[in-house]
């Protein structure tokens, strides 16, 4: 299987970290809805938190490398079959889903380091605070890393409906592409 993309089908590094970001930010989401149901003194409360906090950092790291190989091995073209209206539904869903890789996780960083506090990533490294945010800059970041969540999750939804519709009913490569 050939590592770049080609212009009929996903190559193996995009199908990787495809699939790779999509677990995570599932997971991720999964987290954060279960964590907002715990009070500082559980016992999960500060551990979820810790794999919160090193999972989005991966996420946040896989979604930048996801973006560079973009660009370096560009997705194939669209199936001839499909409707305009498809098409342009597909770019604005991929589109969307691209920022929301990186917008969420970052603003998860201003949350995790608005004291000044680096982000330790699976107590192997520590992602420094690059400034300290103050409470309206982490409070907005707060409000952005809910909203975007609940966002991504309807997205997320929509784009596996989206690719179930075309294998099952449409019965064409779409979803065969990135297997």
């Amino acid at each position: 299987m050939p590592l770049k993309n080609s212009p009929t089908r996903y190559g193996l590094i995009s199908k990787i970290l495809h699939w790779s970001v999509a677990a995570l930010i599932i997971g991720l989401i999964g987290l954060g809805f279960y964590m907002v149901d715990l009070t500082y003194y559980d016992r999960w409360y500060n551990a979820s938190l810790t794999w919160h906090k090193s999972l989005g950092m991966l996420a946040l790291g896989l979604a930048l490398l996801n973006l560079g190989w973009r660009a370096y091995s560009p997705a194939p073209r669209p199936l001839a079959g499909m409707q305009s209206w498809e098409r342009w539904g597909a770019r604005i869903m991929h589109i969307l889903l691209l920022a929301l890789m990186v917008i969420i996780p970052a603003s998860g960083y201003l949350i995790s380091t608005s004291a000044g506090q680096g982000v330790e990533v699976f107590g192997l490294l520590s992602v420094p605070a690059f400034l300290h945010a103050g409470i309206a800059l982490r409070d907005a970041a707060i409000a952005i890393h809910l909203y975007a969540a609940y966002g991504t999750a309807v997205l997320i939804l929509c784009h596996a409906g989206a690719a179930l519709k075309h294998h099952c009913i449409n019965r064409d490569e779409t979803l065969r592409r990135m297997l």
